[in-house]
């Protein structure tokens, strides 16, 4: 790729979940600054930087996204102002009935995280009791058409947990993004494909190795209807640069600099100038600069 085609927006480090599996897109913890919350008119500018580039889509992501009270702002200007693909990856316990209501009337596709469907076991995971708001906030969102999935992190190579949620994404119709735990342990000893692999081909119609770290299954529900349920076979386990890169993500943290590699984050370039119009060539300069220098794991 000679440009990146996802740009993965961080529009604060903070949240109000402590999950034990997070790793915080990389990132310094929350340190309750507000210069921690990425600013509407520096994204606008950014984004209008950009608008000659092959960009694709644009991804909010955080902490929790909405902790930031400016990034319903931004997906609605994002929505008014160009043709790229919105998503945003959140908790939805920020979300009011006024903010779903404001995302219905937008192309948004939310990528909720959901850790589990056991309810004693979300309060260990997350260190919070919100899951009875979680799974009326999914109900509200079906209600009001807004496009969502769930995201669900695999901890262990015991799937016992996934298999439960199961009958809850038939039920519901509701497709799933399946994320292994990437840790020290986990990087030596990948074993999650063992389990998960053989049961998504035994119960799926379909299957396709999406060939960007991807695998992605198509199931019929017992209502005959179809969910898919992506596994992120992460490129970090065997360093399988091409496959990141391919990709083809960069992301902007809250503090302006530019990430390319969610793991190495030494070398980071950074926005450290007045932005604005005038310097727009300069911030997509920064942006090629820093894809340029993403050559190696």
């Amino acid at each position: 790729m000679s440009f990146w085609k996802i740009l993965r927006v961080l529009t604060t480090n903070a949240c109000n979940y402590k999950c034990v599996f997070c790793h915080n897109e990389g990132q310094d913890k929350f340190n309750g600054s507000n210069s921690e919350f990425l600013k509407f008119e520096d994204f606008k500018i950014i984004i209008q930087s950009l608008e000659d580039t092959e960009l694709k889509e644009v991804q909010f992501s955080g902490g929790e996204p909405f902790m930031n009270p400016e990034t319903l702002k931004m997906i609605q200007w994002l929505n008014d102002n160009t043709n790229l693909e919105i998503g945003c990856a959140t908790n939805t316990q920020f979300f009011t009935d006024e903010t779903i209501t404001a995302l219905s009337k937008t192309r948004i596709n939310l990528h909720i995280q959901f850790p589990t469907y056991d309810k004693v076991r979300f309060k260990s995971i997350t260190k919070s009791d919100l899951y009875d708001s979680l799974i009326l906030n999914l109900s509200k969102l079906r209600k009001e058409n807004v496009s969502f999935s769930l995201n669900y992190v695999l901890l262990t190579p015991n799937i016992d947990d996934f298999k439960h949620l199961l009958p809850f994404l038939y039920d519901n119709t509701i497709s799933l993004k399946l994320l292994p735990y990437v840790n020290d342990k986990t990087l030596k000893h990948n074993e999650f494909q063992k389990e998960i692999i053989p049961f998504l081909d035994s119960i799926s119609c379909q299957h396709e190795n999406q060939n960007n770290g991807s695998l992605k299954w198509w199931i019929k529900t017992p209502s005959d209807k179809v969910i898919t349920i992506k596994y992120i076979n992460s490129p970090c386990f065997k360093f399988e640069f091409g496959i990141c890169k391919n990709y083809a993500e960069i992301r902007l943290t809250p503090n302006l600099e530019i990430q390319s590699c969610l793991i190495n984050t030494e070398g980071n370039l950074k926005l450290d100038f007045d932005l604005t119009h005038e310097n727009k060539k300069h911030i997509k300069d920064i942006f090629e600069t820093s894809w340029m220098n993403f050559t190696h794991c």
